[in-house]
């Protein structure tokens, strides 16, 4: 009888055709209020042993075959346990599928930088090979504001200390988080993190606000007011003005943005604004049918 491995909450939309791999259940952090995703799927933060993670590998081994060429370790932030643990999993997962090209996992900021270059670079050399990060914000206003845990200087210096240690990182802005309060602060703030780490991805994502979300009493209390989705438009467009990341990946991979760009710094950035300028001069009316034919989704 096969065992059933454990299943995801959530995974980026690149990690889509991906062996997917629960490491840890939830998020330890789980405080942000832009999130409460892993309360709506009611799943709560707790530790897997390493019996446990090889008792899955084996399981989606028997379940698969040695098919993929990429895993994806999560839920939340695989980054936050011991790297001993981290490399004794990674190091079985890559014995027991020895077709796997690329391995990434979701991490915070916070926790990366807890971890120190001497341990990732472990974890690089056992097969780690990307790292999903949640910047959100650059902005301290802003990462407080919605209790991220993180600071604009722990986003830059982990950044750069993963990327030391070899490993490919990946950011991720999400447009609207700022509202309409602090949106220009918002960019502004952002683009220095991005300028300054140069990760070789930068992916868009639009703040959604759902039923279940943390942010609705300070909505109504008027601490935050958000976004308009044109507001977001043009957040997007003077973040990539302000960019000069020469080699980062732009991509607007998932179905919540209301504008889709992609490229890579500086060679396409014309393109790129260029394409959200036409958007913008397309008249009021065909814009707002735009907007509202846009689902929200996880």
């Amino acid at each position: 009888m096969i065992t059933i491995p454990e299943q995801l909450v959530i995974r980026p939309p690149s990690e889509a055709m991906s062996l997917l791999v629960k490491v840890v259940r939830g998020c330890s952090w789980n405080r942000c209020l832009f999130c409460g995703i892993y309360d709506l799927y009611g799943e709560r933060y707790s530790l897997r042993s390493l019996e446990e993670m090889k008792k899955d590998i084996v399981a989606l081994l028997e379940l698969h075959g040695d098919i993929f060429e990429t895993a994806f370790l999560g839920d939340a932030d695989p980054m936050a346990l011991d790297t001993g643990f981290l490399v004794e999993v990674i190091r079985y997962l890559r014995e027991r599928f020895p077709s796997l090209r690329r391995v990434t996992a979701y991490g915070r900021s916070s926790s990366l930088w807890k971890k120190g270059l001497v341990e990732l670079k472990e974890l690089h050399a056992c097969g780690l090979d990307r790292i999903h990060v949640g910047m959100e914000s650059g902005s301290n206003r802003i990462l407080a504001f919605h209790k991220k845990g993180a600071s604009k200087v722990q986003h830059i210096e982990a950044g750069l200390k993963v990327k030391e240690a070899g490993m490919e990182i990946s950011f991720y802005f999400l447009t609207g988080l700022g509202g309409e309060l602090w949106w220009e602060e918002h960019v502004r703030e952002s683009a220095d993190v991005v300028n300054a780490v140069k990760p070789q991805f930068l992916r868009i994502r639009r703040l959604w606000i759902h039923p279940a979300s943390r942010l609705i009493p300070r909505i109504k209390s008027g601490e935050f007011v958000p976004q308009t989705p044109e507001g977001t438009v043009r957040e997007l467009k003077e973040l990539i003005e302000r960019l000069d990341a020469e080699g980062t990946v732009i991509l607007s991979d998932h179905a919540n943005n209301y504008i889709h760009v992609q490229g890579r710094l500086m060679k396409d950035k014309k393109d790129m604004l260029e394409n959200i300028n036409a958007f913008l001069e397309l008249p009021d009316d065909a814009r707002e049918k735009h907007y509202n034919s846009v689902l929200s989704v996880i």
